[in-house]
């Protein structure tokens, strides 16, 4: 097979991949109620702050390696972008903004050399995660679509090819429409597996025009479609389970039998195919569902993946987690998941998100630990009073957190566990996070309190707060 070549490569699939194991650093938060070890293991819900190839390692040398059912990546596009993150404090698009660096999509030295040079060993070992059934999706498009091909063809093999999905993320207008090409609306799924890759792909229901609709002898509404490629031996098979609908001369037809839709209208129900237009952008989400992730993709499109290529219960990886989208559709639909990022606003915005969302989440990190960050930790105020049995305490600065927390029982040798916590709810009106937090103190075993803030930069602060 043809290999790809670039300025400087020395990445060689099954030589110089997925070897040794990072480090996991000390689990830096779990919630109260969960029992996570320092080697990293543990939780159905985990997020981890590090670099998809080391974060990939570490989950091989912890065991995953084979076991995972469903790898789904949204990485750079080699867009030679700067992208930059912006959180509404207010709601409404005149008020307050927060903006700062998400991620560098820009690859200057040896242009698209670099690029792969990145992609192409984290892709090898997200690969070796796959279960013999799982798949590996990976959302780029027109810049790279055809590169992921070309290293996921070394690397699986070009048998190991499942699908070119096109999702039509925007519609032509604008710019791009007066341009002198088609518009450039679609982005690109890749989609490959290992020897025994399962996929289901989902039906939608299709409205059928009135004048389209026939009924047979009971009553039972349908459409109908030329026979196509479909054999002698398959039209007498359908036509034994009625649905088959012949003309005055003869001529077969297939029958589609209708359902309705929520609104009462008759349609038929197809399968989807490799075309997705009915996955509407972002733009047109709720704006509790906007984060302000600059390349965050809408929740539908990451339910149809999820639900589609992985079981009930299975466990979805995404180490290029960006504002969390994965995470949150894989635990709404029941199954367990490992987000990673390399970026601390990412971590921040996703785990925000997911524990508005209610999953039970353990942050991490790996590669060294990230623990003691403390871009905001000069503004950090709390002040603390006792209220009968417990304790109340008061944030006071900053003033608009992305999110905080409180341990009741700090310990600084084990993880911090958030006994309570607020974040900052988006929306049409933005619900801030709470000032004030009354915590329980009654099952400490030391007199100090730990609050922990995030800020909208990615940045981390701790304070030990003493009992009053």
């Amino acid at each position: 097979m043809a290999r790809l070549q670039w300025p400087g490569r020395t990445w060689q699939p099954g030589t110089d991949g997925p070897v040794g194991r990072p480090p996991w650093a000390t689990t830096v938060e779990a919630p109260a109620s969960t029992s996570c070890s320092h080697d990293g293991s543990g939780g159905t819900a985990r997020l981890v702050e590090g670099d998809a190839l080391d974060v990939a390692r570490a989950l091989i040398g912890e065991g995953l390696a084979g076991k995972v059912d469903l790898v789904t990546i949204d990485p750079p596009f080699a867009s030679q972008t700067a992208y930059v993150h912006e959180a509404r404090l207010d709601g409404p698009a005149d008020g307050r903004v927060v903006r700062a660096a998400a991620y560098d999509d820009r690859w200057d030295r040896d242009g698209l050399g670099s690029y792969l040079d990145m992609l192409a060993p984290r892709l090898e070992a997200l690969v070796s995660l796959l279960a013999p059934t799982g798949t590996i999706w990976v959302h780029v498009d027109w810049r790279a679509s055809y590169l992921v091909r070309l290293i996921l063809d070394e690397i699986l093999g070009r048998d190991g090819f499942v699908n070119e999905i096109v999702w039509r993320r925007a519609p032509n207008l604008g710019r791009q429409a007066a341009s002198r090409q088609f518009g450039r609306t679609v982005d690109t799924i890749v989609v490959y597996g290992k020897d025994d890759a399962r996929i289901a792909p989902p039906t939608r229901l299709e409205r059928i025009e009135s004048s389209a609709i026939r009924w047979d002898e009971d009553g039972r509404p349908f459409t109908s479609a030329p026979r196509g490629d479909y054999t002698d031996e398959s039209i007498a098979r359908l036509e034994k389970e009625g649905r088959v609908h012949r003309t005055a001369t003869g001529k077969a037809y297939v029958k589609y039998f209708l359902v309705k839709d929520a609104e009462d209208a008759w349609c038929r129900e197809r399968r989807v195919d490799a075309l997705w237009t009915d996955v509407p952008p972002l733009r047109h989400a709720s704006p509790g569902e906007r984060t302000g992730f600059p390349t965050q993709k809408p929740r539908a499109l990451l339910d149809r993946i999820v639900a589609c290529a992985s079981p009930p219960g299975g466990l979805v990886v995404d180490l290029f987690a960006g504002s969390g989208t994965a995470g949150e559709s894989a635990w709404a639909l029941g199954r367990r998941f490992v987000l990673g990022d390399a970026s601390a606003l990412a971590l921040a915005t996703a785990r925000a998100r997911l524990l508005r969302a209610g999953a039970p989440l353990v942050v991490q990190a790996c590669g060294g630990s990230r623990t003691g960050r403390s871009a905001g930790a000069a503004d950090l105020h709390v002040s603390a009073a006792r209220d009968g049995g417990r304790v109340r305490l008061e944030l006071r600065a900053p003033v608009d957190p992305l999110a905080w927390a409180v341990d009741t029982s700090y310990d600084p040798s084990r993880p911090f566990r958030a006994a309570w916590h607020s974040e900052r709810v988006p929306g049409a009106r933005v619900r801030p996070a709470e000032r004030e937090a009354l915590v329980d103190p009654s099952s400490c075993e030391a007199r100090s309190l730990a609050v922990r803030v995030w800020y909208d930069d990615g940045g981390v602060a701790t304070r030990i707060v003493e009992q009053p």
